[in-house]
């Protein structure tokens, strides 16, 4: 074949301070696969929010069908924007091979993994009431089952129609096997790339023991442990500083505890190196990322013993069993004890160019098979 291979690349975003794990996840992709010369990789963005169609979500839907114009592959970084784009674009699916990524599927899981979450006695902020946060809260009660539904929807639908499924981990995988049925073989394991701007850095450090935390804060990211556990280090020689979504804690009683809110993309890996180390108290992550960035800057890493994570992430961290264990492990700086070059190499095939190869060669295989 003369020409390059042509490969729509699709994502509900392409923002580079999104804040999405999974837009982030495309932008990195993207920017990764420019230097690859044997393919050609259209990026397009398609229907944003919920299954509710207005006149402008039903036109860049239409326009992205019309852009596409027959590629050799689709690959769909998020299995919901599938279902969202085949409403109206479903023509060409028979046309182009079609490549799936799934990143987490939290929502198929039994019952026992949540119960993992170690139980905390943080506060709850309760909000005063207002008209603006009484209809946020109704969005948030209606919409987020609609979205939900929506990506389980959407998750089925990619399954049945994809020819092959890029699972960013291997418990992803082993979750898509099991839940699904799906052949093993049908599913490759290709972990997310991680920005070249994360790297080792020379930040300046007061004389304060610094303990980081970035996240969305949703229920199964297990803060509520780590703050639970600060506030028993009795010592004013440590603060925590969270950064990343809304908080739903009350920290208030404790000054040492800094919360700085949503940090653009472009400055996390210098807030990365201002930690002494990063704390991962997850229960359950499709990936872990966070974890893997610290990583490659040589932050230490300390993560929870029962969490379920990939075992890139995982390994050559500090694992503590519960509060009282993590309590003891910042107290005394037990951090001490990890090999960060080997928590460095572990990063390593999660390099743009590794990954960008790894995706390469999937996108000629199944087009191939698509000729012959």
């Amino acid at each position: 074949m003369d020409r390059p291979y042509t490969v729509k690349l699709i994502s509900a975003s392409f923002s580079e301070n999104s804040g999405s794990g999974v837009i982030e996840y495309s932008v990195r992709l993207a920017k990764a696969l420019e230097n690859e010369k044997s393919i050609k990789v259209y990026n397009s963005a398609v229907i944003k929010g919920n299954v509710f169609l207005t006149p402008k979500r039903v036109y860049r839907s239409l326009d992205t069908a019309k852009k596409i114009k027959n590629p050799d592959l689709l690959h769909y970084t998020d299995p919901a924007m599938l279902l969202k784009n085949a409403i109206f674009a479903g023509y060409f699916l028979h046309k182009s091979k079609l490549i799936v990524t799934v990143h987490d599927l939290y929502m198929f899981r039994s019952i026992e993994p949540r119960s993992k979450i170690i139980k905390s006695k943080i506060a709850i902020i309760k909000r005063p009431f207002s008209l603006k946060s009484s209809i946020k809260r109704f969005v948030n009660l209606y919409g987020r089952p609609i979205s939900i539904i929506t990506l389980v929807i959407g998750l089925r639908f990619a399954v049945k129609h994809s020819d092959r499924i890029i699972c960013v981990s291997e418990k992803t995988r082993d979750l898509l096997v099991n839940k699904f049925g799906i052949d093993r073989k049908k599913c490759e394991v290709i972990y997310p790339i991680i920005s070249k701007e994360f790297k080792p850095m020379n930040v300046k450090k007061g004389k304060k023991i610094i303990i980081g935390h970035i996240s969305s804060y949703f229920p199964n990211k297990n803060v509520g442990v780590l703050i639970d556990a600060f506030k028993e280090l009795v010592d004013s020689n440590f603060e925590l500083h969270l950064y990343g979504g809304a908080l739903p804690f009350r920290i208030d009683d404790d000054k040492r505890i800094k919360y700085y809110g949503f940090i653009p993309t472009k400055d996390i890996p210098k807030v990365m190196n201002s930690f002494d180390v990063f704390v991962f108290p997850s229960a359950y992550e499709g990936f872990g990322m966070p974890a893997i960035e610290a990583k490659r800057c040589k932050i230490p890493v300390i993560t929870y013993k029962k969490g379920e994570l990939p075992d890139i992430v995982k390994r050559n961290t500090l694992q503590f069993m519960d509060k009282r264990d993590l309590v003891n492990l910042l107290k005394g700086k037990k951090w001490s004890i990890i090999n960060l070059d080997k928590a460095y190499n572990d990063t390593r095939k999660c390099e743009p160019q590794y990954v960008a190869k790894q995706i390469t060669e999937l996108y000629k295989e199944v087009i191939k098979n698509k000729n012959e």
